[in-house]
């Protein structure tokens, strides 16, 4: 299964926590397909990508990128910058 099909499975923690394990899978595999492959320069692209609005028509559409089935994709912006926190001094 590749790395945008397992993207479209994951509906809940256990299937986010296997999707990050399988994403640093992916960039170790697939290194040359990924644009952003240093820390700064994928955390710079998460804000670009939020920034220039890429999430809301997907938001408006009811469905994640690269889901096969439409569905609501609500987002907790105080959890996600809370985890992008966490994870730069969790042991």
């Amino acid at each position: 299964m590749n790395i945008h099909e397992e993207l479209t499975k994951v509906t809940g923690r256990d299937e986010f926590i296997a999707f990050v394990h399988r994403l640093t899978e992916d960039l170790e595999t697939n290194r040359e397909e990924w644009e952003n492959v240093t820390l700064k320069d994928y955390l710079l692209s998460i804000a670009a990508w939020v920034e220039d609005g890429a999430h809301e028509q997907d938001e408006k559409e009811g469905r994640l990128p690269g889901a096969a089935v439409s569905r609501r994709a609500d987002v907790e912006w105080e959890r996600l910058a809370f985890l992008l926190f966490a994870a730069g001094r969790y042991e």
